[in-house]
């Protein structure tokens, strides 16, 4: 009877773990940028994204300890570090080290002592665990190599009912097709004629709504809402719950 159960818990298992493998390596990603992180520093940017409601929206108070996954040339990092004061913190996480060092070049220009800077990898962010209010990620999440992966290790960093945040971009059509694409093959694909063996990518750094959705959920976080921003920008939410 044990032996039973045992071999029904692997089957399980392995059919689990096979669908998570199999979604992992289904998306490949645009060529990541590496130029100057300057031209995200836009006057305008703030009221584009609806900052201040961004915040809101991930409950994201004084004192909050909170991630800047992806956080470039940490635009992000400061003004996050800004809102939630001197007794919180921000973790601004990147893969890329020329970004962290200009992201120490930012917080020493700004004065700022509630940062502290993690070189991550593709596959693991290196948050501590089991710590964080919030995690952003803006304008990143469409160059994760390994979404699942990288979702996984960062929900393992999150509190219970902390709130996620994926900012990027995509289209109406970008909705449409990948919502075709799922309904058709049960994966999550980009365009309808899409196969298993398509070396496709992101479409000039754009990623459909859908597609994050179906991702965050099936490492089991809880979709709470989306909504839109300027600029083709969307904002969607979620809960570790």
């Amino acid at each position: 009877m044990l032996r039973s159960i045992l071999l029904i818990l692997i089957f399980i298992f392995t059919i689990v773990y096979g669908k998570n493998q199999s979604n992992e390596i289904l998306r490949k990603t645009a060529s990541r940028y590496t130029g100057t992180p300057i031209i995200f520093d836009r006057s305008n940017r703030a009221q584009q994204l609806h900052l201040q409601k961004v915040f809101r929206d991930l409950k994201i108070h004084q004192n909050a300890k909170v991630a800047d996954v992806g956080a470039g040339g940490g635009w992000l990092t400061v003004r996050l570090a800004k809102f939630i004061g001197p007794k919180g913190k921000v973790y601004a996480e990147d893969i890329l080290p020329q970004y962290i060092s200009y992201i120490d070049e930012e917080i020493k220009r700004y004065k700022l002592n509630n940062v502290e800077i993690i070189l991550g990898s593709t596959t693991d962010p290196k948050l501590p665990e089991n710590t964080l209010d919030a995690v952003i990620i803006l304008n990143a999440y469409h160059e994760f190599e390994k979404p699942i992966t990288m979702l996984t290790k960062i929900r393992q960093s999150m509190k219970i009912g902390a709130r996620l945040g994926i900012l990027d971009r995509d289209t109406d059509q970008m909705r449409i097709n990948a919502r075709k694409a799922y309904d058709k093959t049960g994966y999550i694909l980009h365009r309808i004629n899409e196969t298993l063996i398509d070396n496709y990518l992101t479409s000039s750094h754009y990623l459909a709504l859908n597609i994050v959705i179906r991702e965050a959920t099936l490492v089991g976080f809880t979709f709470l809402f989306s909504h839109e921003l300027g600029g083709n920008y969307y904002l969607a939410v979620f809960s570790n719950s």
